[in-house]
Order: C-alpha cells, then sequence, then structure tokens
C-alpha cells in the first residue's frame, strides 16, 4: 500500500496499485510514500510519530507540527462551565457527613431527609454505607439543616468558579479554575 502524503506531511488517502496508477492518483504538490508503520504519524522526511494530543479539544497542525486548540475563548469558557456544573452536580449527590456519619444525598434521598424531619418521629436511618443509625425527631432536623447547608455550600462554589470563568480574559485563566 501506498500512502499520499500532502506538502506538510499530513497523509491524505492510501491506494494500491503499481507505479503508474500512484502517480496517476498523486495530486500537484503531494508526494507518494511508503504507509506509516502506526497511526498518528505525519510524514517530514520519514514518518515521525505525533507527540501526545493534550486534550480531547486540541486538533494536530501539520503546518507547525504541534497540537493547537481551536475553540474561541468562549467556547472554552462554555466547556468549563460545563465541567463546573456536572462536579457541582456530582459533589450535591455524592453524600454529606453529619455527626461523623456519611449520609447519601442524591435527588431520593433530598426527598426522605425532608420527610423524615417533617414526620417528627425518632427512626432508624441507614448511612451510605448501608449501616443504620437511630436518629431522634430532632436530629432527624439537624441532618435536614446539614443538607442544606452542604446543597448550599455546593452551589456557592458553582457560583464562585462561574463568576471567575465568565471574568476570565484568557484561556489560561479559564483552564486554571478549579470547582
Amino acid at each position: 500500500m501506498t500512502t499520499i502524503v500532502n506538502s506538510f506531511g499530513k497523509p491524505q488517502y492510501t491506494i494500491s496499485g503499481n507505479e503508474d496508477i500512484v502517480a496517476l492518483n498523486t495530486p500537484h504538490g503531494c508526494i507518494a510514500v511508503t504507509d506509516p508503520p502506526s497511526p498518528n504519524m505525519y510524514y517530514q522526511e520519514g514518518w515521525v510519530d505525533m507527540p501526545p494530543q493534550p486534550s480531547q479539544f486540541h486538533v494536530f497542525s501539520y503546518e507547525t507540527k504541534e497540537w493547537i486548540d481551536p475553540r474561541s475563548l468562549d467556547e472554552i469558557k462554555a466547556q468549563k462551565w460545563a465541567e463546573i456544573k456536572t462536579g457541582r452536580d456530582q459533589l450535591e449527590f455524592g453524600g454529606f457527613e453529619f455527626e461523623g456519619n456519611v449520609y447519601d444525598s442524591d435527588q431520593v434521598s433530598q426527598g426522605r431527609i425532608m420527610g423524615a424531619a417533617a414526620a417528627g418521629v425518632d427512626q432508624i436511618w441507614t448511612l451510605a454505607d448501608n449501616t443504620t443509625v437511630e436518629l431522634t425527631a430532632q436530629q432527624l432536623n439537624q441532618l435536614y439543616q446539614a443538607l442544606q447547608a452542604h446543597i448550599s455550600s455546593t452551589h456557592e462554589r458553582g457560583r464562585v468558579a462561574r463568576q471567575a470563568i465568565f471574568s476570565a480574559s484568557s484561556k489560561e485563566e479559564v483552564e486554571a479554575i478549579q470547582f
């Protein structure tokens, strides 16, 4: 097999045939070379491995032989905000601590905690690790307050991160923001 590469070393397509067929199918400015030994290579007087891709958003520039991030600043901000929201949701719904125990905080568990606090009766509660603990009506109210504080602090972190994202003026500033 023969690979046709452009003047920047980018593989264009692969063909099979004798020298005449290859010559007829090699556009002006391109050259015909043997197939690359592995994927993710470019041609520069021989096949060269591309460096590792820094992120899923980077594309390889055959002209400069470097990975570039072609996204605009607004696209990077939108992507970062989507990542922050995912992290915020994982934190909110990933459990919280109350009196030394970890409680589930997914949407169903939040509803159960709210209902138990409103019921005003003592209950045996199943923890995130499936062990149980006895809670008084007062502790259930405190558990509900702890849940609300957990949710509030999680969303406050998200608001702070969102403000930092939309105030950023460079890709580097956006990428440095952590949740």
